[in-house]
Order: structure tokens, then C-alpha cells, then sequence
């Protein structure tokens, strides 16, 4: 994407969450541009996707979560449109980012939106993953655990309330949410940085 158009852009991740800041948005990019070009992805749809799918960004425990996406692309449109970007291209690149987001429950209908959905998901793994799933439960003051049942044995699990629930609800199921092989093969190391931080962490929680 030209220079001036990303200058356009950047303000729009300027929103006090470093979850979802320029960094995570750069970070995107490049896991997409490596798997795009070696799974053959068309690029001209798969990169402004990966710079506008958090275009609009609705905080995790909004009732308005689910159409965060709908809402990113539409905004999209209009950024590309000013681009003078044909019609077919928008349309294409609204798609991968209205199918890329976790909380619509839509499915990947093209290897761009496959590609994405893997980049986004892959960026709430791993050691990046938990600064970034610090940050979300921060930004809803959630309490890090349940004082009387840390891990949900005996409670529902609410991670609205409780940052450790977000494990079991979430992060935990997204290696197996992958779509290609570059991404599941991260995912598995990515996947394991979670188990050994649960592990230290239990073993901590047991000590106090």
C-alpha cells in the first residue's frame, strides 16, 4: 500500500490499546506477506486486508464484539474507495476482513481470509499472546484469576471477570482453529509457551 495511504490509516490504531495498536497491525502484515507468498495468495487483496481488519476496534466485552469486523470492513470500503481502488478488489478485500475475526463465527471462504484469520490468531499466541492477553483484561479490569477457584473447577468459567478464564475459553482452542500449515506449525510452538506459562503459573498460585 502507498505511504500516504498507510499515514491515513495509522491513526485509526491510535486508541490507548497496545493489543490492538500499529505494532499488532505490523506484525499481521508480515506473518501474512510470508504465508501469502508462500501459499500464493494474491497480495493485492491479502495485504490492505491484514492493514485495515482492525480498522474499528470494539472492546471484548461489548455486546457490539460480533459486528466489529462488519464494522472494520465497512469503514474499509470507504478508505479504499478514496484510494480509487476498483470495486471488485474492495469488495474482495472487505470479505477477508469481515471472514478474518474470531468473534463473528464466520468462515473462511478464501485462502487471503484463511491467511489472515491464521495471522491475527497466531499474534494472540505465544509470548506476544499473553502481553496481549494481559492488556485485554486489564482494559476491562478484570481480576487476573478467581481468589477461591483460579482454573474454573467448580465455578463457570466468566472471562469477563477473570483474565485466566480467557485460556480455557479461548487461546487454548486456537491451535486448533488454524486453517494452513505454516500457521499450524507456529501455532504448535506458540501453543506450548501457553502450556509452560499455565504450568509456572500453577506452581506459583500452589505456593501462595
Amino acid at each position: 500500500m502507498k505511504e500516504e495511504t498507510l499515514n491515513r490509516i495509522k491513526p485509526y490504531y491510535q486508541t490507548g490499546d497496545p493489543s490492538h495498536d500499529w505494532n499488532h497491525i505490523r506484525r499481521v502484515v508480515n506473518t501474512c506477506y510470508k504465508f501469502g507468498k508462500a501459499l500464493g495468495a494474491d497480495l493485492e487483496v491479502l495485504i490492505p486486508a491484514a492493514y485495515l481488519h482492525d480498522v474499528v476496534s470494539i472492546p471484548k466485552n461489548s455486546d457490539e464484539r460480533s459486528q466489529a469486523s462488519q464494522m472494520a470492513a465497512n469503514l474499509a470500503a470507504k478508505i479504499l474507495e478514496e484510494e480509487g481502488l476498483s470495486k471488485s478488489v474492495i469488495e474482495k478485500i472487505c470479505q477477508v476482513i469481515k471472514e478474518h475475526s474470531f468473534s463473528s463465527g464466520l468462515k473462511a471462504t478464501s485462502l487471503e481470509a484463511q491467511i489472515l484469520q491464521d495471522a491475527d490468531r497466531l499474534d494472540a499466541m505465544g509470548a506476544i499472546g499473553v502481553m496481549r492477553w494481559n492488556t485485554c483484561g486489564t482494559l476491562m479490569k478484570a481480576s487476573y484469576y478467581h481468589a477461591d477457584d483460579p482454573w474454573g473447577v467448580d465455578r463457570k468459567l466468566d472471562d469477563r471477570h477473570y483474565s485466566l478464564d480467557h485460556f480455557e475459553t479461548k487461546l487454548l482452542r486456537l491451535k486448533e482453529m488454524l486453517n494452513t500449515e505454516p500457521a499450524k506449525k507456529e501455532g504448535e510452538k506458540r501453543n506450548q509457551f501457553f502450556l509452560t506459562f499455565l504450568s509456572s503459573l500453577r506452581d506459583e498460585l500452589n505456593q501462595s
